[in-house]
């Protein structure tokens, strides 16, 4: 017997905000040392992914009645509809701003392969462009996560809306074990990086596991215990290769072990009301949901507000106010983080929601509040 969808899941934005998190610290701090000692950046990105798997994958399976009574074109087409309104407003604003501030004198510079390689940004393959040129310095290279999650999302609804019910598990099983033959697969061919989206088949196939036996009712309850067995034996390994030159575990483990952890923290939150303990308190409260609610443009601006925005502010001030900064570098950071919430908070009142409201235009299950 299939479970009724739920609504909003709180402490899941509550994890947005953590993950977010781990994304800045990661690019904001010196990798390797002090608090990036360990793998925050990677660790951020893969819970990202496991919330898409579980999240996705429970909308598609909530869409069953709508996919019966308006066809699969219909339902491919409005699942697209509601993530290009979410993602592409957004996204392509800031290539488009990005594009035209190049030809104007004042404004600061910032490196990016945009200028050089648009085609990669316009398609949503930048992660291909990472594996081509090898190069993080672009202050877009973080945008490889979002390309995978579009490429993601084209494939995924046709699996989820096709396959008998009877299969999906296996199905899902599949994917999971896809993802991480394919990292060595990938590696062994020259593709290091692990940025290309079968790489990363392991994280999202681990959510949407979750998703699944939830959905259908599949023993819940030893499922959350399988994932706390799973959870400790991969925070041992991600210690392990942190703090360790295993390439080849490295290579073929690494983001499997980062989704064992981030898979515990997701079906724990999203289960009957979530973490009870002081920890869900935590998730609970009102300021890290709302950063988690603001996280996808936290991403998008993380590394254009140190890199531009700042830069742009303090030579604005010095020219037109006659006000000159010279703030140390715990200044910067500071001065960037209250920065990066302002913009972000701006771009979601401003411009996101608006785009994000149209999505009631395409629903895809006869639930008066889609699950997002």
């Amino acid at each position: 017997m299939e479970q009724k969808p739920s609504g909003y899941i709180a402490q899941l934005d509550g994890l947005r905000a953590i993950a977010i998190v781990l994304v800045v610290l990661f690019h904001w701090f010196p990798e390797g040392q002090g608090i990036n000692v360990i793998a925050n950046g990677p660790l951020g990105v893969t819970l990202f992914f496991v919330l898409s798997g579980f999240l996705i994958t429970r909308i598609l399976l909530s869409s069953r009645s709508f996919l019966q009574s308006h066809g699969l074109a219909a339902t491919y087409k409005n699942f697209m509809i509601r993530r290009v309104l979410r993602i592409f407003p957004l996204y392509y604003l800031t290539l488009l701003i990005l594009w035209c501030i190049r030809y104007i004198a004042f404004i600061p510079k910032v490196p990016t392969q945009l200028y050089e390689y648009p085609l990669y940004y316009l398609l949503y393959i930048s992660n291909f462009l990472i594996e081509k040129l090898h190069d993080w310095s672009d202050v877009l290279s973080p945008f490889w996560s979002l390309a995978v999650e579009e490429q993601f999302y084209i494939i995924w609804p046709v699996i989820i809306l096709t396959v008998a019910p009877r299969y999906l598990r296996n199905v899902i099983i599949s994917i999971i074990v896809t993802g991480i033959l394919s990292r060595g697969v990938l590696a062994w061919s020259g593709y290091a990086e692990g940025v290309l989206m079968p790489t990363c088949l392991d994280a999202f196939g681990l959510g949407a596991l979750w998703a699944y036996v939830v959905f259908f009712g599949k023993n819940a309850q030893k499922f959350l215990r399988l994932s706390g067995y799973l959870t400790w034996a991969g925070l041992i390994l991600f210690l392990y290769i942190c703090f360790n030159e295993a390439t080849v575990v490295k290579t073929w483990l690494f983001r499997t072990s980062m989704s064992f952890i981030c898979l515990y923290f997701v079906a724990r939150a999203s289960y009957e009301g979530g973490f009870s303990s002081v920890f869900g308190k935590i998730l609970n409260h009102g300021s890290l949901r709302y950063i988690g609610k603001i996280s996808y443009g936290l991403y998008v601006y993380h590394m254009l507000v140190p890199a531009l925005v700042l830069p742009f502010l303090i030579r604005f001030l010095n020219r037109f106010a006659h006000i000159s900064l010279n703030p140390s570098e715990a200044e910067m950071k500071i001065a960037s983080l209250v920065l990066l919430v302002i913009v972000a908070s701006i771009s979601w009142y401003a411009f996101e929601a608006p785009f994000n409201g149209l999505k009631r235009h395409f629903r895809l299950s006869t639930m008066r509040r889609p699950v997002e």
